[in-house]
């Protein structure tokens, strides 16, 4: 089995006194030094890089659910309902998200966060659309892919409440999902699939 870090291993850049950015721009806000000694017992068992690919993957959950969910809300719904019901499934993943966080879950999103293989699905949903003759729902598919596949609707319902979920978790949806995760490769906690104490 191929160790856990070399599934989530991500590049990343350090701002001294800012934070870390994660590939995709996904910030945390301590620096990696304030990184390396917060979660040092964890960094015991696994490579910052990896802790950092993993909590970058979880947070893309709220977004790859609310992808897969809309195609399925437009066949049963309006459009319009169709969009505000998916906003409330986003809404609802990244409540969830923020409360636990499990790896095995973590794992789907290699799969369901593929873009060609949502891409295919939505195809699909949009060629049976367009053969029902409702044109304007394989019109709503390709907007909400583009828009969500780009992060514009995660900029738009996430950004703005961004400090009210640091007061009701005191954390952003990213430094929650590293604190969860650096967690559970802490000695004496069940390690991670495949993991490995690093020699230094």
């Amino acid at each position: 089995m191929k160790p856990a870090e070399d599934f989530f291993v991500v590049p990343y850049r350090n701002i001294p006194g800012k934070g870390v950015f994660a590939t995709g721009g996904l910030k945390f806000h301590n620096d990696e030094d304030e990184l390396r000694q917060k979660y040092a017992r964890a960094i015991q068992s696994v490579r910052l890089e990896a802790l950092l690919g993993e909590a970058a993957l979880w947070v893309l959950w709220p977004s790859t659910a609310a992808i897969w969910v809309f195609p399925f809300l437009v066949w049963r719904l309006r459009i319009d309902w169709a969009i505000l019901a998916d906003i409330g499934v986003f809404w609802a993943i990244q409540i969830v998200t923020m409360l636990f966080y499990s790896r095995s879950l973590n794992y789907g999103v290699f799969i369901l966060g593929n873009r060609a293989l949502q891409a295919l699905a939505y195809a699909a949903f949009a060629a049976g659309f367009w053969l029902a003759g409702t044109p304007l729902k394989v019109v709503s598919l390709a907007v909400w892919l583009i828009l969500m596949a780009f992060g514009i609707v995660q900029v738009i319902f996430v950004i703005p409440f961004v400090p009210l979920l640091r007061r009701l978790f005191e954390r952003t949806p990213a430094d929650q999902a590293l604190r969860f995760i650096a967690r559970q490769y802490e000695p004496g906690k069940p390690s991670a699939p495949g993991s490995r104490p690093l020699h230094r």
